[in-house]
């Protein structure tokens, strides 16, 4: 299995969002999916046995938006960041 960020391009909204989730979620080999508005990418995780980095951005292309296939740096680390941040920031925002 590989773990790594990918920049997603022209996502607006939390709609947004959600079609990319959702078109990366359907793909072959694809086994974890966590995309991100505040940094404009996606955490994939996916066993590159089955797929490839370019079929993953045809089908993010497919739903409207677009993806660099190069991985961006420091991939790994920034997605659990990333999601400790959002915990974070929810947990203020309900005042916990």
């Amino acid at each position: 299995m590989t773990k790594q960020s990918f920049a997603i391009k022209n996502m607006m909204c939390a709609m947004c969002v959600a079609h990319v989730r959702k078109a990366i979620e359907a793909l072959d080999g694809v086994t974890d999916v966590n995309v991100n508005l505040a940094s404009s990418s996606a955490l994939i995780e996916y066993d590159e046995s089955k797929i490839t980095p370019q079929q993953i951005k045809e089908a993010v292309v497919a739903a409207g938006y677009d993806m660099d296939t190069a991985p961006l740096s420091g991939a790994e680390d920034s997605g659990e960041d990333e999601k400790k941040k959002s915990r974070g920031f929810l947990g203020k925002l309900l005042g916990r």
